[in-house]
This record gives C-alpha cells, structure tokens and sequence, in this order.
C-alpha cells in the first residue's frame, strides 16, 4: 500500500513505522497469538539460528549446523516434557482457581496463570450495574472495565483473546463476587494437559504404527526403553602380537625380491645352493676320472 500511494519518502509514515511497537498491539490484542506477534517470532528464530552459523559459514556447513539446531530444540522440549511428568508444581494458595488451572493447565501455561492471579489482589472492583464491573490497580489510575454475568467474562485489554489466559482483571472480579470455579470455555485446548497428550500420541501414529501397548511401554517403562538404548560392547582387540603376519609397508612391498642365480630360488643365495654344490662335486669326479686315466697307461689309447 505504501508503494501504492508512493509514501516510501514520507516522514509521517516513516515516524509511525518507528514506533510501531506502541500502537500495532492494540491492532493485535482481539487476535489469538499465543502472546506472540509474527514479527516477534521471526525476531526470535533468527537470534537462536544466529547462535550456530555466522556470515562465514558455507552452504553444506549451513544445512549441518541447522540440522543441529533442530535437534536441540527437540532435546529441549524432552527434557522440558520430563520436567513437566516428573516434577511436581507447587501451589502458591490455597485458592480454588488455582488448584483448577494447576488440573487443567500444560506447567508452562499453569505458571502464566499462576502470576494473573498473584497480580489480581492488587485490584479492586466496583459494579457498574448488573454485569459491569470497574477494575483500579491500588496504585495507578488506569482503569479497566470487566463484563461478567456468571457464564461469560470479557475485559477491555483484551488479554484472554490475545495470550488464551485470563487476564488478571478478570480474576479480580471473579475474586471478588466470590466465583469459585472458571467456566470451561475459558480453559484453551491449546494451553490443556489432555490436549498437550494427544498432540504426542498424534504425532506418534504420524510417524509410524503404534499400538497401545509399545506406547504403554514408552511412557511408563522407562527400564524398558533403556535396554533397547543399551546394548552389548564392542569386542576389544587381541592383546600381543596378532596371529596374522604384520603389514608391510609400501617401501617393504616394491623391493625386489632376491634370488639364487643357480637355480633362480628365493629361499636361499648363491652360497647355500644345494644345486651348486653338486655341480661343483660332479666337476670334482670328473677330474679325478680324468687324472687316473692319464696315469694308467693301460687305459690310455690314442685315436
């Protein structure tokens, strides 16, 4: 729109977009948003992907580091998951209100109520007439205008629609004219134990088959699980000297081999020949032949 009506260079525009943060929420508050807007989830996404690359970081290292990055997130929601199962909240009253948000409510939404309702004595309220009530902090002047008839509440910060949590005007009034219970309707499924358990069980099916009894055995036996995460040691290496005969190196491969130049083995040399040594004894013979027919005349004929 600002592109529309060219007021990319007008300073009005310019001076509203600056101080964004003190007008947009109003705009918001009627929305459910978790009690958080986009531009603050966004916000938070780039600062935690920011802790494990930087502007040096290539493209392969990029895709390792947020593959990381995902699988610390999922680390942190197991162990919050654990938390939530095995440590026991505590109350901070003995109010009725609060015993029904610590039955009804995920320990991260428990915790969010659990100041509402700290903060909703510092208020007072006054009827206005029948279903209007006027909520005073003891110490500002602002004042908030709370609509309850026993069944519907609704207040003029808009808190319950924007975060899914009562505000702490409205816990004031329901203080004061003596509720003890909150309507239903105001416990979210987004912010509920029960709804927060099926999500899991869900996701689980998602992902593969799973039938009532592995998940029994997942969330409740956790001796189970450990022995399939436990499994037998490698086997070490033999100490000593290994049976197989040592490796050799490149220098030791490519040498040639030596061999006889009798009889061209390599399991000896030339001295040790055996082959040498019969030729050598075979020469001898013959001379010795040789000699005593040159001595005996007898034998000796000429052609």
């Amino acid at each position: 729109m600002i592109a529309k009506y060219n007021l990319k260079e007008n300073k009005h525009v310019i001076a509203l977009y600056q101080i964004k943060t003190f007008w947009v929420p109003s705009y918001l508050h009627g929305y459910f948003f978790g009690g958080m807007t986009t531009t603050g989830r966004s916000e938070s996404i780039n600062s935690f992907i920011k802790m494990f690359i930087s502007s040096r970081t290539c493209l392969s290292e990029f895709i390792r580091q947020v593959d990381l990055a995902i699988e610390d997130v999922g680390h942190k929601q197991m162990h919050d998951s654990m938390l939530a199962k095995y440590q026991e909240l505590h109350m901070r009253s003995l109010s009725p209100l609060e015993k029904q948000g610590y039955q009804v409510l995920t320990p991260f939404a428990f915790k969010k109520f659990q100041d509402q309702l700290a903060l909703a004595i510092q208020y007072s309220a006054w009827k206005e007439n029948d279903t209007s009530f006027i909520v005073k902090h003891y110490k500002a002047d602002r004042l908030h205008k709370v609509v309850w008839d026993g069944k519907m509440a609704e207040c003029t910060c808009k808190n319950f629609e924007f975060v899914g949590i009562l505000c702490r005007h409205v816990l004031s009034v329901l203080l004061h004219t003596g509720c003890f219970e909150i309507p239903s309707s105001y416990w979210l499924s987004r912010w509920s134990r029960e709804e927060a358990q099926a999500n899991k069980v869900t996701q689980l099916h998602q992902e593969g088959t799973l039938n009532d009894s592995s998940f029994f055995a997942e969330n409740n036996d956790p001796m189970t699980s450990a022995l399939e995460l436990v499994q037998c040691p490698i086997n070490s290496k033999t100490k000593g000297r290994p049976k197989q005969k040592r490796i050799k190196s490149g220098k030791e491969l490519t040498r040639q081999v030596k061999r006889c130049r009798v009889c061209k083995s390599s399991s000896h040399n030339f001295s040790t020949c055996p082959e040498r040594h019969a030729s050598d004894d075979a020469k001898k013979r013959k001379l010795d032949i040789e000699s005593e027919l040159s001595c005996n005349p007898i034998l000796h004929f000429k052609c």
